[in-house]
Formats: structure tokens, C-alpha cells, sequence
């Protein structure tokens, strides 16, 4: 059983696993950074910490739909001074989600994602995309170079 807090970007539902979560942020305050990338949407103060906060949706390729209103603070890895959050449209629901119910993407998917993709859960309503997340900064920072 995987716990997944769900977000909306665009048309579709995504989901992290909550492990990787601190917290969630409504209306996070974002302070643009001047000549950076397209994925990095700007930092935030989070009670004193500035975070990098990056664009789920450029990293996926997403084209973007609304206005962005939440932010998702990721938790900090051993090591990495750098506290990331991910600014997303809407952070929804946890859910509990059964691994049976997941299937791993098609390569093609892969391809496209850059491996991004952890798995694809067939929910009753729509099907939710859970991103990994140490793959979703990998690709993030390679496209920072």
C-alpha cells in the first residue's frame, strides 16, 4: 500500500508519496529569480528558510492550465543543504493507494517523462500518475544546466 498525496496540474491527477512530504503551502509568496531556469519558478521564505521552489509542470512538460496555488515542501535528503518544494496547481487528497491497482508507464511514457514516472494507479474516477520523486530533481536540475 502506497500513502499519495495527489495534486492537479493541467488535466490530470499526480500524486508523491507522503514520506517524501513536509508540508503544503497555500498561496506561497514567490520571489522570481532573475535569468533562471524555466523549471525553477522562483523561492519562497518559509518561517525564516528560503526554499527553491520548482514549476511541476515545466519539469513534466506540461503546458500550463491555471494559475499555480499551492506549493508542496518536500523533505530535506542527507546532505542537501537546499530545502525544494514543488509549485503545482492544486494539492488535493492523501489517498491510500494498493499496489495491485498501479502498473509501471510504457516505455514510450518513459521516453517522453524522463523516467520520471514511478507508476500509473487505475483509480475508480481517472488514473493517477505518482512521480518519483528523486528522479523528478534529477531531471529538474539537468535541465538547470
Amino acid at each position: 500500500m502506497l500513502k499519495v498525496l495527489s495534486f492537479k496540474s493541467g488535466d490530470n491527477l499526480y500524486g508523491i508519496e507522503t514520506r517524501f512530504v513536509k508540508e503544503i503551502n497555500r498561496n506561497p509568496e514567490i520571489t522570481s529569480i532573475p535569468l533562471a531556469p524555466k523549471t525553477v519558478a522562483g523561492v519562497m521564505n518559509l518561517r525564516g528558510q528560503v526554499v527553491s521552489l520548482l514549476d511541476f509542470e515545466a519539469i513534466m512538460g506540461i503546458p500550463a492550465a491555471e494559475e499555480k496555488k499551492h506549493s508542496i515542501v518536500l523533505k530535506k535528503e542527507v546532505g542537501n543543504p537546499d530545502v525544494m518544494a514543488l509549485l503545482v496547481e492544486k494539492a488535493a487528497d492523501v489517498i491510500d493507494v494498493d499496489t495491485m491497482i498501479c502498473e509501471k508507464p510504457t516505455p514510450e511514457l518513459e521516453k517522453h517523462y524522463g523516467q520520471t514516472i514511478q507508476c500509473i494507479a487505475k483509480l475508480a474516477q481517472q488514473l493517477l500518475i505518482i512521480v518519483d520523486k528523486e528522479k523528478l530533481i534529477k531531471v529538474s536540475e539537468e535541465s538547470n544546466v
